[in-house]
């Protein structure tokens, strides 16, 4: 984990409530908050979860008086809204369950903040799939065009948002990375899964790569979370984190091939793409450079290099 001095300093021995505190996103920043000395609590469904010096509310978020509790009991003075369920489908069941989860979830959560008087930031995790059908570069001016009941759910949170802070005054900014990686990540994504097969030496049936896609490196969207934690003047702005720089599935594939020393596993074209498959998507990422001072820190081909050491420790295991 790289240091972020001026953070640092910010957060130690300050409150953090971190809802979605045990996923990939969430472990890092906790790592990371930990280590400088911030009291930090997580929101976790599982009871099974534990953690030194760490509390842990056991709960969901969909359910209002637990975060009602929660929030009244931690008295956070900053909150990182990760939470999320990701179904990336069309149905019936995709939609309810990211409605109740996702929308009516963080609407518990916000509306549980308002009795915060020493709150100074809510920090809520977008997603960069919000812009669906527009044209790549997405910039945070575009009209939101939901291709999933997971984008259309994080669309609904965004807007929610910024309805708390216009109405309330209540401090929400809305950060929308890209396709987030690095160390630690389950392989239910697609880098994961990719280099999981490959280094175990096993065949990898996927779309033919035409995707472009953006991805960021973990530390460098832990850093922009934290930023944005105690950047002045952010109130009610939707701010990119991405690379800013497209790359094609396939060329991301050869990449990894050639730094795995493998060819020909990685079956091109096995699978179809799927119906709400989004072709071009990356980030235009100038708001984030101008209000957060923030660039992307770390190149994707030491990104992968970082996370290939950390899958082939792993995959010893």
């Amino acid at each position: 984990m790289n240091s972020f001095p001026e953070s640092d300093a910010f957060y130690s021995k300050k409150r953090i409530l971190i809802s979605g505190g045990t996923g990939f996103i969430g472990t890092h920043l906790l790592n990371q908050l930990q280590r400088v000395g911030a009291d930090v609590a997580i929101i976790s469904r599982s009871a099974k979860v534990q953690f030194s010096e760490i509390k842990v509310f056991v709960g969901s978020i969909d359910d209002n008086d637990f975060v009602t509790k929660t929030v009244e009991e931690f008295s956070p003075q900053i909150i990182f809204h990760l939470a999320a369920v990701r179904a990336r489908t069309l149905s019936y069941e995709a939609f309810s369950e990211t409605i109740q989860s996702n929308l009516i979830g963080s609407l518990n959560l916000l509306y549980a903040s308002l009795k915060l008087k020493q709150l100074k930031r809510f920090v809520v995790l977008g997603t960069a799939e919000e812009y669906g059908k527009n044209l790549a570069p997405f910039n945070e001016k575009m009209r939101e065009s939901s291709v999933s009941a997971y984008s259309f759910s994080k669309q609904s949170v965004t807007h929610l948002s910024q309805l708390m802070y216009e109405s309330f005054e209540l401090p929400t900014v809305v950060l929308r990375p890209s396709i987030a990686y690095g160390p630690g990540q389950n392989k239910d994504m697609f880098l994961p899964a990719l280099l999981e097969s490959l280094i175990k030496n096993k065949p990898f049936p996927m779309t033919h790569g035409e995707q472009t896609r953006d991805f960021v490196y973990i530390d460098d969207l832990v850093q922009a979370i934290l930023r944005a934690g105690h950047y002045p003047h952010l109130e009610g702005e939707v701010i990119n984190i991405g690379s800013g720089k497209p790359i094609l599935i396939s060329n991301l594939v050869k990449n990894v091939e050639e730094l795995l020393h493998v060819k020909g596993l990685a079956q091109l074209g096995a699978i179809p793409y799927r119906q709400t498959e989004q072709m071009n998507y990356w980030l235009d990422i100038t708001k984030a450079k101008n209000l957060l001072g923030w660039g992307n820190l770390t190149t994707l081909d030491e990104g992968l290099k970082r996370t290939i050491s950390w899958h082939k420790r792993y995959a010893e295991k």
